[in-house]
C-alpha cells in the first residue's frame, strides 16, 4: 500500500431492532451532516476513529453510540462483532481499518437523540440498503455481522449456556459446526469454493460471538477441525479442492470434526495424569513416606471439567497409596456451580472402603475463602482464557482467593489446570482484559421478596441502583505457581509460543476473508 496513506483505525455500530420486535431485524442508518469533514449528506451508522485512549475497539463503539445517539449499556447490547477489513479512499488519501460490531436495542432503550453530526435516522433492513446513498463499502461492514438463521440459533446455544465450562461449550461448539455441514442451508451450496468460505464465516462467528470469555476452547476446536480438512485436500494440490463434489467435502469435514472430538479426550486424560505426578512428586519430596501427616488440602472454586478430571485421577491415586485427601470447594454463586461440581465428581468415583476412608469434602460460602486458603496445600482454577503472559481468565471469585493464598499463606501454591486450546493469542480486545456480565437475574433470585420491592421502590424515587453479575476475571501471572496442561508443567514462554502458533493458524485459516 503506498506510503503517503493516511492510516485511521475506525469502529462502525450497527444499532438494530430484534427480529422478534414488531419491525423485525433492521438497523439504524444516520444521515451526516454538512458540518463533518468526510461523507458530507452520505447515509452511514454510527461510527468514528478509536482513539489512543480507547482500551479496545468494543470500547470506542460504545463511546460513539453514547456520544451521537446518547445511548448506552442500560439501552443496548453487543449482538456481535464483525471481522475487521481494511479500504482505500484516493480522493481522500486515507486507509481505513473498520471494526464493525451489531448492537441489539434492549426493549425498553430510550429514543435515539442524535448530535450535531447527523441530521436525521432511519431504521432500515439489509436489503434495503441499497436504496440509500451511502458510505463506501458499508455493505461489507453489514454482511459481517449478518447471519444465517442456522448460524443465530447455534451462537444462541453457546451464548446462552450458563452452566457448561469452557471444555463442554467446545464440545457443542463442534457439533453446531457438524450441523452446519449436514444442514439445509449448507447443502444448497454447490461450488466448492463458495461452500468452504460460507462454512468459514460460520466457524469465525462461532469462534468470536458464540461465548467470547470461554472463546479460547471454541475457538481452538473449531480451527484444528477446519484445518484437518484443509489439510487433508490440500495433499493433492488447490486444483483438487476446486473439482471437489460438496457430498465429498461434507464427509472430509465431518471426519475432522470427529478427529478433533476425539483428540480431546484424550488430551484430557493426559492432563490429568501430569497433574497427579505434580502433586505425588511434591507430596514425595516434603513428606517422603510418612503416612501420619495431615491429609493434602485442595481448594478450587466453580465447575470445571479439566478440574473434575483431574481430581477425580487424584483421589483414584491417592486411596491406593492411602494418602488422605481433604477437598474444599467454594458454592460459587450465583447458581452454585461449586454444589454441581460435587455432586458430578463424586458420581465418576469409585465407591471403594479406601476412597471412603481418605477423602473429605467441605462446601463452604465464597466469603469464607480468606479462611480456607490460609491452611491450604493447592488452591486449583481452571483456564477459560490463556493469554501469551501467563494471564488467565476464570471464574470470579479466582483472583481475590489466589491473592489471600499468596498473603496468607505462601505455601499454598496456585495451579491453573487448562488444556493448551485455552491458550489465545494477543489481539487488541486481549490486550485489555475485561470482566464479564450476565444476566443479574441469577444473583436476585436467591434475595428475600421483601428486598427486591424495597430496591424497585428505591428506584423510582430516583436512586441510581444496578444489580452487577460478574463472571469472569482475570488472575495475573504473578499470582500462579503453576500452569499444568496436557503437555506438561508449562513456563511462561512455552504458553507464549503456543499463543503465536494459535495465531498463524487463524491467520491461515481466515486471512482471506
Amino acid at each position: 500500500m503506498a506510503s503517503d496513506l493516511r492510516q485511521r483505525a475506525i469502529v462502525s455500530s450497527f444499532i438494530c431492532t430484534s427480529s422478534l420486535s414488531p419491525t423485525g431485524f433492521t438497523f439504524a442508518l444516520f444521515k451526516r451532516s454538512q458540518d463533518v469533514s468526510t461523507y458530507r449528506g452520505k447515509w452511514a451508522v454510527c461510527s468514528g476513529s478509536i482513539d489512543p485512549t480507547d482500551t479496545s475497539p468494543e470500547f470506542a463503539a460504545k463511546r460513539e453510540i453514547s456520544e451521537e445517539t446518547t445511548l448506552d449499556g442500560n439501552d443496548i447490547t453487543l449482538l456481535r462483532r464483525g471481522k475487521p477489513f481494511s479500504l482505500v479512499d484516493e480522493k481522500l488519501k486515507t486507509e481505513w481499518t473498520i471494526h464493525p460490531f451489531a448492537w441489539q436495542l434492549k426493549p425498553n432503550a430510550k429514543p435515539i437523540m442524535f448530535d450535531w453530526e447527523h441530521t436525521e435516522h432511519q431504521f432500515v433492513k439489509p436489503d434495503e440498503l441499497e436504496n440509500y446513498d451511502h458510505v463506501p463499502q458499508l455493505e461489507i461492514g453489514m454482511k459481517r455481522v449478518l447471519v444465517s438463521e442456522e448460524t443465530e440459533k447455534g451462537l444462541a446455544i453457546l451464548r446462552d449456556d450458563h452452566e457448561s465450562g469452557a471444555q463442554a461449550l467446545a464440545v457443542k461448539a463442534l457439533e453446531i459446526l457438524r450441523s452446519f455441514v449436514n444442514g439445509d442451508e449448507m447443502s444448497k451450496i454447490a461450488d466448492p469454493e463458495s461452500y468452504w468460505r460460507e462454512l468459514r464465516w460460520r466457524a469465525w462467528h462461532l469462534a468470536k460471538n458464540g461465548r467470547p470469555s470461554m472463546g479460547a476452547a471454541i475457538q481452538s476446536v473449531i480451527f484444528k477441525a477446519l484445518a484437518a480438512a484443509d489439510s487433508n485436500w490440500s495433499q493433492n494440490g488447490s486444483s483438487t479442492f476446486h473439482t471437489l463434489d460438496t457430498l465429498i467435502m461434507r464427509n472430509i469435514i465431518n471426519s475432522a470434526i470427529e478427529a478433533t472430538a476425539a483428540t480431546r479426550m484424550s488430551s484430557l486424560q493426559n492432563l490429568a495424569q501430569h497433574f497427579v505426578e505434580f502433586i505425588e512428586r511434591n507430596h514425595s519430596s516434603e513428606h517422603g513416606n510418612d503416612q501420619s501427616i495431615s491429609p493434602t488440602h485442595i481448594v478450587t472454586l466453580s465447575s470445571s471439567g479439566s478440574i473434575m478430571k483431574c481430581l477425580a485421577k487424584l483421589i483414584e491415586s491417592s486411596s491406593k497409596q492411602a494418602v488422605a485427601i481433604r477437598l474444599t470447594v467454594l458454592e460459587s454463586r450465583p447458581n452454585f456451580e461449586g454444589v454441581s461440581f460435587v455432586n458430578k465428581l463424586l458420581s465418576t468415583i469409585e465407591k471403594d472402603s479406601n476412597v471412603l476412608a481418605k477423602l473429605k469434602i467441605e462446601i463452604v460460602n465464597d466469603a469464607s475463602v480468606a479462611s480456607v486458603v490460609e491452611n491450604a496445600d493447592y488452591l486449583l482454577i481452571g483456564g477459560d482464557k490463556v493469554l501469551q503472559d501467563g494471564k488467565v481468565s476464570n471464574k470470579i471469585g479466582s483472583l481475590p482467593a489466589a491473592i489471600l493464598a499468596k498473603v496468607l499463606n505462601p505455601k499454598c501454591r496456585v495451579v491453573a489446570l487448562f488444556e493448551t486450546s485455552k491458550i489465545t493469542h494477543t489481539d487488541f480486545d486481549s490486550e485489555h482484559p475485561k470482566t464479564e456480565y450476565n444476566d443479574a437475574s441469577e444473583m436476585v433470585n436467591a434475595w428475600p421478596a421483601t428486598e427486591l420491592s424495597g430496591l424497585e421502590e428505591n428506584r423510582s424515587l430516583g436512586f441510581q441502583l444496578e444489580v452487577k453479575n460478574a463472571y469472569f476475571e482475570w488472575v495475573p501471572a504473578q499470582y500462579i505457581d503453576a500452569y499444568i496442561s496436557e503437555e506438561g508443567v508449562l513456563g511462561v514462554n512455552e504458553i507464549a509460543k503456543l499463543s503465536a502458533a494459535s495465531s498463524d493458524l487463524e491467520n491461515k485459516l481466515f486471512g482471506d476473508l
